[in-house]
């Protein structure tokens, strides 16, 4: 029985790489969704499609019924091999902190992160290493009058770590519920630029 969980397990880590066809949600006046949002984060020009991880989830069947399901996964620590990493840039000389763009396919209520050196990623049988720290998360509403979405920045420190991202939606009519996320950084070399990401810097987001 052990064997046959650790593999289903795997699988959910496999199956996330899939990924489904997304569209940016609004408003809560839409169908719906019955699989759960995908999450890719951008630094720049690079991006990457964070792995779907733990999730609870569910949406309204149309005839006064709901479906919900609750899917576990490894945890984000022993998913290296199914995860691909975002490069990372610094500004020569600059002391100032990366920062990066969250866009999910479906705009959440809240979100919140957590993240760990890479040296903390262990394989099968390994210990969990529970030295994480908190993540700031920036939220940037849009302008009065402006129909646009709620945008989400993290704080993305210039060196290699593990991120896990939990997003909550619970405002939505037709579906609802929690999923996990990760993704890891690498720092790559040295280079002349104006910014880090392209986006608003942590010292920025106070401003």
């Amino acid at each position: 029985m052990k064997k046959l969980t650790a593999i289903a397990l795997v699988l959910v880590c496999l199956a996330a790489l899939v990924g489904c066809e997304s569209k940016t949600v609004e408003s809560d006046a839409v169908e719906a969704l019955k699989t759960v949002p995908t999450l890719a984060v951008h630094c720049g020009e690079n991006s990457v499609e964070a792995l779907t991880g733990a999730q609870e989830w569910w949406y309204d069947n149309g005839d006064g019924s709901k479906t919900s399901f609750i899917t576990d996964s490894l945890p984000i620590l022993a998913c290296k091999d199914y995860m691909k990493p975002l490069a990372i840039v610094p500004v020569t000389y600059s002391a100032r902190q990366p920062m990066a763009r969250l866009e999910f396919s479906v705009v959440p209520d809240r979100v919140s992160a957590r993240s760990w050196s890479v040296d903390s990623f262990y394989g099968p049988g390994e210990p969990v290493d529970d030295g994480y720290y908190d993540t700031l998360i920036y939220t940037v509403e849009p302008e009065p009058d402006i129909d646009e979405a709620v945008v989400y920045y993290m704080e993305m420190p210039y060196e290699a770590r593990v991120y896990e991202i939990t997003a909550t939606w619970d405002s939505y009519e037709h579906f609802g519920g929690e999923v996990s996320y990760g993704f890891y950084t690498e720092a790559m070399t040295l280079r002349d630029a104006e910014d880090l990401c392209g986006y608003p810097t942590v010292e920025g987001m106070g401003e």
